[in-house]
């Protein structure tokens, strides 16, 4: 065999020996494996968890506005004042003593507001009666309100709930002829509740004793 033979067969083996190399081992399919990474993969932005249904909501200026519950037995009203208003949000916390229920407002005016418990939620117009989650049923009725065509504010448009607590569900409001009906579901019996109103933004908060 010649050098120039004997080089060539070399070099052929060589080549062979590391395609083979360059490889991945066999899977058990058949496939390759891929090579591990000599750096760790990067990890995620951590994310805060959702809070939690039960999470006291801040009212700036509750405190302060906020009198002595009355008996349950009790109806509590208050008239509007200015343009009509619709509710744009509403959320639900409990907090030492009581939960919260607050209806925040949009359009100019400042809704009343009547407020009772019955023995069954039946709604304005239609006559039909509303589901809601709870053993007693606090009928929220906001006055002073309008249609999202003549405030320019878009209605809540969902449930709160079910959950945890006193205040286990509040009904989506429904307006209907200058007035908007809410239904707050209560663990057990009847509470004691009030009822008062926050500026900046305007807000009507329903509380419900809770102990």
């Amino acid at each position: 065999m010649t050098t120039r033979r004997r080089t060539v067969l070399t070099t052929a083996v060589l080549c062979t020996l590391l395609a083979a190399c360059g490889q991945g081992t066999p899977g058990a399919d058949g496939s390759s494996s891929p090579t591990a990474s000599a750096t760790g993969s990067p990890t995620g932005t951590p994310t805060s968890p959702a809070p939690s249904a039960t999470t006291p909501v801040p009212e700036p200026g509750a405190e302060a506005e906020a009198g002595d519950f009355s008996p349950a037995n009790a109806q509590l009203t208050a008239d509007p004042s200015g343009t009509p208003v619709t509710v744009t949000d509403v959320r639900v916390g409990s907090h030492e003593g009581y939960d919260r229920v607050v209806y925040e407002v949009a359009g100019g005016g400042v809704p009343g507001y009547r407020v009772t418990y019955v023995d069954q939620a039946v709604e304005d117009g239609s006559g039909a009666t509303v589901d809601v989650a709870g053993d007693a049923v606090l009928d929220v009725w906001l006055t002073g309100t309008g249609y999202p065509h003549d405030t320019g504010h878009e209605e809540f448009a969902q449930d709160v709930g079910p959950r945890e607590g006193t205040v286990v569900q509040v009904t989506r409001p429904l307006t209907f002829e200058g007035m908007t009906q809410s239904v707050v579901g209560v663990a057990g019996e009847r509470r004691p509740f009030r009822v008062f109103v926050l500026q900046d933004p305007v807000r009507v908060v329903v509380d419900v004793q809770s102990s």
